[in-house]
């Protein structure tokens, strides 16, 4: 998961208007907030058949607020990082090792480290490449590919939102709309018409868990917090192996989640 450097500004609030004293939410206490929803939500994709519906409800209303974190923190870390090419080597290599358990246990695609890092090429040559016509040509390569990937072509749209949004509080609110308006209406749409309520926990998805996320960015105090990043890039594959291997131990499943 991307980190930042130790100090620096508040990437929507540069000026430091958010407040002298830093009251708020540290990019590390973000994280945290993104590794406790990413663990509930890949549990209820790896167990869903296994899991009470209510739990299904609880688990994938707080995944939600997991990936508009994890973007945010992304264009974070471009903005302030010291060392492009390793902040993107490190992505690269965390992809990679993370793509084993989880072709294994969640899905046969990219993982979202590689949507992350599609959407660091983005930022990048946003503020690199001077001719707008040849980056919008390039970029719509880019959200083709994202589109093999976790988060489809939504993650790399968000990720360059929150880094041209000219106002703080858009910078938050406008992106999450796009998982709200894509993921979770037709969720509604489709429960209001069958009233199945299979539809109900990815509802509560994108409405409960991507508006959570809302409040918690818009606290974010612009400080690092506890410097442990490779915790943080390590965990997302020991977690999908742990978590897959639990399931084929327990149940002697070794399918693909949900």
């Amino acid at each position: 998961m991307p980190t930042s450097p130790a100090s620096h500004h508040n990437l929507s609030d540069p000026a430091g208007d958010c407040g002298a004293d830093r009251i708020g939410l540290s990019s590390f206490a973000l994280k945290i907030v993104a590794i406790v929803g990413m663990t509930l939500n890949h549990a209820a994709y790896i167990f869903y058949p296994y899991l009470p519906f209510e739990a299904q409800c609880v688990m994938l209303a707080v995944g939600g607020v997991t990936f508009p974190v994890m973007a945010f923190l992304l264009v974070e870390g471009y903005r302030y990082t010291s060392n492009m090419r390793k902040y993107a080597g490190r992505l690269l290599v965390f992809a990679l090792v993370s793509e084993v358990p989880y072709w294994l246990f969640l899905s046969h695609e990219g993982n979202v480290l590689f949507t992350l890092l599609l959407g660091l090429a983005a930022l990048y040559l946003y503020d690199h490449v001077e001719q707008r016509a040849a980056f919008w040509l390039i970029f719509t390569v880019i959200v083709a590919a994202s589109s093999l990937c976790d988060w489809g072509i939504l993650g790399v749209v968000m990720i360059l939102m929150i880094r041209i949004m000219p106002d703080r509080r858009q910078r938050v609110v406008y992106p999450v709309l796009v998982p709200i308006a894509s993921l979770g209406l037709p969720r509604l749409s489709a429960l209001m018409s069958s009233l199945d309520l299979v539809h109900l926990p990815f509802m509560l998805y994108a409405f409960v868990g991507c508006t959570g996320a809302i409040p918690l960015l818009l606290s974010y105090n612009g400080r690092r917090g506890r410097p442990l990043k490779y915790f943080f890039y390590a965990y997302y594959p020991a977690h999908i192996f742990v978590l897959g291997l639990a399931k084929g131990l327990m149940f002697g499943d070794w399918m693909l989640g949900f």
